[in-house]
C-alpha cells in the first residue's frame, strides 16, 4: 500500500501551522458554539482512556528525539474534545477557522493543529501522525511547550483534535 493511501485510510487530515506575533484577536460567535473560554473555566476535564494515551505517545515521540515534553492544557483539551465531537457528528475532518476559539486568554506566539480519525487504536493514528510530514512537524516542533488534546469515540472510530502552542 502506497503512503499516500495509508494515510488516507485512516482518515488523516493536512496540519496548520500558523507563527503570530500579534495577540490573538477577540473571541468569536465560533467559541461561544464550541462551548468557548467561559465554559472551559467551569468544567474539569477527567483526562483519562484515549487522551491520555495519546498524551503519552505524543510525548515518547518528543522523548525518541530528545524534546522536552509538552503539558497538557485540560481545560483547553474540553474545548479540544468539543471539536472532535463535532467532526464526529458531520463524518468529516475540519480545522479551526479561528484559533482563537482555544487559545483565547493566553500569551503565545507559536500554533499547530493535528486533526484525523481512525477506526483503530491511538497506537495507529500517532503512528500515522509521524508518518506524516506536516503532522510530525507540529508534534516535534521545539517552539511548542503546551497541548490541548480532545479525543472521542462515536460507533467506534476515534476523532481527534490536538493543538499545540508555545
Amino acid at each position: 500500500m502506497s503512503r499516500h493511501l495509508k494515510l488516507r485510510s485512516i482518515g488523516i487530515a493536512a496540519t496548520v501551522s500558523v507563527v503570530l506575533l500579534l495577540s490573538v484577536p477577540p473571541a468569536t460567535a465560533v467559541a461561544s458554539r464550541l462551548g468557548g473560554p467561559a465554559a472551559v473555566r467551569t468544567s474539569r476535564l477527567a483526562v483519562g482512556g484515549d487522551t491520555w494515551k495519546l498524551f503519552k505517545a505524543t510525548n515518547a515521540s518528543r522523548g525518541r528525539f530528545n524534546l522536552p515534553n509538552l503539558r497538557l492544557d485540560r481545560e483547553r483539551s474540553v474545548i479540544a474534545r468539543r471539536h472532535s465531537l463535532a467532526m464526529a457528528r458531520s463524518g468529516d475532518m475540519f480545522h479551526t477557522a479561528d484559533v482563537d476559539v482555544y487559545l483565547h486568554g493566553i500569551s503565545w506566539r507559536l500554533w499547530g493543529e493535528n486533526v484525523g480519525y481512525t477506526p483503530r487504536d491511538v497506537s495507529s493514528i500517532q503512528q500515522a501522525f509521524m508518518d506524516s510530514p506536516p503532522h510530525r512537524e507540529n508534534i516535534l516542533n521545539r517552539g511548542f511547550r503546551e497541548v490541548a488534546i480532545g479525543a472521542v469515540r462515536v460507533d467506534g472510530t476515534l476523532w481527534v483534535t490536538i493543538f499545540f502552542y508555545g
